[in-house]
């Protein structure tokens, strides 16, 4: 695992005190703070990465179409998805900007597998 993933593990989460209830943008149902799982999601008419939030029907096929788009190895891609990280205050996101792209995106499936396997959660 990538050193800048570790040290994004090690942080303190941020604890939430109130219960939250989260509107699925996939099938539209509300859910829990335990069953949300928020996720970058590339949205094509703005042709960037945007948050969203799924339940824990929905998340899954979304991350995997995240993944999709950032696996084509394209520069623009990379440079909103770490743009995206910025917005959600992650501090080491220089390393993927200057890193070769074939390398940064490693990185970028590093996180998304963190992600994927509950190791990282995004809050809303």
């Amino acid at each position: 695992m990538e050193k800048w993933i570790e040290d994004l593990l090690r942080a303190e989460p941020v604890e939430t005190t109130e219960p939250y209830s989260l509107l699925c943008s996939g099938c539209r149902k509300p859910c829990s703070g335990g069953d949300a799982h928020v996720i970058p999601r590339w949205n094509a008419d703005r042709q960037d990465f945007l948050t969203t939030y799924r339940c824990g029907n929905c998340w899954k096929e979304a991350l995997a179409e995240t993944r999709a788009k950032v696996m084509a190895l394209d520069e623009e891609v990379r440079t909103k998805f770490c743009d995206f990280l910025d917005r959600h205050g992650f501090t080491d996101v220089e390393i993927v900007r200057q890193s070769p792209l074939l390398e940064a995106t490693a990185m970028i499936g590093g996180f998304l597998d963190s992600i994927a396997s509950e190791e990282l959660r995004l809050e809303p």
